[in-house]
């Protein structure tokens, strides 16, 4: 028994290793690989089964284990499935099992969910929440009124930037001022590195690009756009999603939404004249 749980373990490494610098996934999506090949591995060792010779029944047993046992909803199942069949496809095609159990395997269904979006007046009250300064206390915890406000600038910005380009909130984050092409003080794409270290450049409107390259004047090149501080890093994705939360709170908007589900403006940019005034 030890040299087969010895041997799924160090398989879990070796396919670990081939998604991180053969496939190019990146760190975060090799993480949830380690998390939901390690349940599979401490299973196996629990119900005494080799991972080598497992079929479909052994499968559908570890399912009923999660939802009965567990409590895990089915796109969490479902997501630990199809890390499985990539898992085992490879460890087929390398010459270390014969056939893949997840195949016949009887999965439940990922539920169907209800896009979230927001209407045209929603967008208008989430923006006017952001930009509106009237609440800002003149001092709170030992930081000054100006020093809230340029947060809320930021991800004033940070915000438009997902909207008017689709970009998600780890990329947003991680645009330097150098992968933003202007053209006479105006921000007209982001070059961003995307999943599997893909780079592309995302065209940006010409309203909300132009207000962005005023707020980018005079940066230095290598400053993260969204940094806290000159010089310093990004705020992280979570406190972005907090951040937003708090934004959607207070413009009464009763929707769970997320920076990734922001979709692009429907409703016209206020004039230009008056955000580059609270610049």
């Amino acid at each position: 028994m030890a040299d087969t749980e010895h041997d799924f373990w160090r398989a879990r490494k070796d396919f670990l290793s081939h998604l991180r610098y053969t496939k190019g996934y990146s760190q975060g999506t090799c993480y949830g690989y380690n998390s939901d090949l390690g349940i599979w591995g401490h299973w196996l060792e629990e119900a005494e089964h080799d991972w080598r010779g497992c079929t479909h029944r052994e499968v559908e047993q570890f399912i009923t284990w999660q939802m009965r046992d567990r409590g895990a909803q089915p796109h969490i199942i479902a997501r630990r499935a199809s890390c499985l069949s990539s898992f085992y496809k490879w460890a087929k095609k390398n010459g270390l099992v014969d056939e893949d159990p997840i195949y016949l395997a009887d999965k439940p269904r990922r539920p169907q969910r209800m896009p979230v979006w927001l209407e045209r007046e929603e967008q208008e009250r989430l923006q006017n929440a952001a930009r509106n300064i009237d609440d800002l206390p003149d001092n709170i915890f030992g930081r000054t009124r100006e020093h809230i406000l340029a947060v809320r600038r930021r991800y004033d910005f940070l915000f438009g930037l997902i909207q008017n380009s689709g970009l998600r909130i780890s990329e947003a984050l991680s645009v330097k001022v150098r992968d933003v092409r202007q053209v006479n003080g105006v921000a007209k794409a982001v070059r961003v590195i995307g999943k599997g270290n893909k780079e592309r450049s995302v065209s940006l409107p010409e309203a909300f690009g132009t207000v962005f390259g005023y707020w980018l004047s005079d940066r230095p090149r290598e400053d993260f756009v969204f940094a806290k501080e000159p010089g310093g890093k990004p705020a992280g994705p979570r406190a972005a999603r907090a951040y937003l939360q708090r934004l959607v709170d207070k413009a009464g908007i009763d929707k769970q939404v997320t920076p990734h589900k922001l979709s692009p403006s429907l409703s016209p940019p206020p004039a230009i004249s008056r955000i580059i005034s609270l610049l």
